[in-house]
């Protein structure tokens, strides 16, 4: 098989001749960029400085000779700008854990007195930095600036600023990339239409110069039972831009896209849900029926939804919303035991993700441990299908590389068996 008719394969619920893999196939499915540059060195690949497609997280372009070694099958349409509205359409080199970087070029970063740094929104260095890595950090951390909320003043196209329907520039952007990417077999993802509806990463506004609205993550999460009316017509809005994005992205892509990733929106921390059930039913669900429902009636297209934490309790209200598949399936949370999971939901969902755990096994085991668990849970999540291998969550900076590679051996040693 393609890469892409083993990705539509596992969509369909059958088994593939293998089992689809993804690394920086999509913003949750990354590799921090001191990671990568020691992947590359690893498997002999020339020492390019890494572009950094994500200055918040800090990970890097998975380019064509990485994605070979590490045999990917999912292809992203590369973000056009980054979490703090960087475009990523010129680079300059930057210093990173004791590698030289390409940043975009027209980021703006100024240093504290304490070996820190701060980045500004869409690179205006004259207004509040929105953004902050303090001194041996890893990634920029949101800062959160925007005043006290006051509903009784607020409109919710304040909150739905970051959120607009896609630009002609962006639009342009990915046409020049699918005119690339499209001639590789790989399944093709893309984020055209992303909404907000409340993704951590997004609440603090940081690619806005003026954030107003409910900016506060601690705020926000309580706001759907203070303020249900101004965040379901927030909602509303995001929803309906959100469709006329994929409008736009049909009419000029078509069916050449196979995957959109529409929401990052976490529901769940590691000791089980942060909402009730039924709220996602009466709140969240009816707007990702709109969205869902008119990708499915209109396109080929797959959804994708990013959905940290133990969500086992709204994996059925998610799964009714029309989501394809969750990512990234984070075993080690509170009822998200591998086999559970599957036994359950496996023929309704796409688990996308969940193959080793991040925070303990790949940074910490051995590589024998690694190729353990891995071997586990591909075993586990890819019977039957409706199943793409990632890390659960992004490869963060210094996960030794012998475990990396332990990962990737695991995953080819296991797809060599089928």
């Amino acid at each position: 098989m393609t890469s892409r008719e083993r990705v539509k394969t596992a969509f369909a619920h059958k088994e593939a001749d293998q089992v689809p893999v993804d690394f920086g196939g999509f913003s949750c499915s990354n590799i921090n960029a001191d990671a990568m540059k020691k992947l590359r060195r690893y498997y002999g690949l020339p020492d390019t400085p890494v572009k950094i497609k994500d200055m918040s997280t800090m990970v890097g372009v998975v380019e064509p000779d990485l994605m070979e070694a590490l045999g990917c099958d999912v292809q992203e349409l590369d973000p056009f700008t980054d979490t703090f509205g960087n475009r990523n359409l010129a680079w300059k080199e930057w210093a990173y854990l004791g590698d030289a970087v390409l940043i975009p070029e027209e980021c703006v970063l100024k240093n504290d007195d304490k070996g820190g740094t701060y980045i500004y929104p869409c690179g205006d260095g004259s207004v509040e930095p929105s953004g902050y890595m303090p001194a041996g950090g890893f990634f920029f951390d949101n800062l959160e600036r925007s005043p006290e909320f006051d509903e009784g003043r607020s409109d919710p196209l304040e909150q739905a600023e970051d959120f607009p329907v896609v630009s002609d520039e962006m639009l342009a952007f990915h046409t020049r990339k699918m005119a690339v990417y499209r001639k590789n077999t790989r399944a093709i993802q893309v984020s055209p239409g992303y909404f907000g509806f409340g993704d951590a990463n997004n609440i603090p506004g940081p690619n806005l110069k003026k954030p107003r609205g409910i900016r506060s993550i601690s705020d926000w999460y309580t706001a759907p039972l203070l303020y249900p009316d101004y965040v379901n017509a927030v909602f509303e809005i995001e929803t309906e831009r959100a469709i006329e994005s994929f409008k736009k992205y049909y009419n000029a892509f078509g069916n050449d896209i196979d995957i959109v990733y529409i929401c990052g929106a976490d529901f769940g921390s590691q000791r089980g849900p942060l909402i009730n059930p039924e709220l996602f039913k009466t709140m969240y669900a009816p707007h990702y029926n709109k969205v869902t429902g008119w990708i499915h009636g209109n396109t080929e297209w797959k959804v994708l939804k990013h959905c940290c934490g133990g969500i086992f309790p709204l994996l059925p209200y998610i799964i009714e919303a029309g989501i394809d598949a969750v990512n990234p399936v984070q075993c080690s949370a509170e009822g998200m035991e591998p086999q559970r999971l599957k036994d359950t939901y496996g023929r309704d969902i796409v688990f996308w993700g969940g193959g080793v755990n991040t925070q303990k096994t790949l940074p910490f085991g051995t590589p024998e441990e690694v190729r353990k668990e891995v071997l586990e849970r591909l075993a586990i999540f890819s019977k039957g299908g409706g199943y793409v291998f990632n890390t659960i969550h992004n490869i963060q900076a210094n996960t030794p590389v012998q475990n990396i590679a332990a990962m990737i051996d695991a995953v080819k040693e296991f797809n060599g068996r089928k």
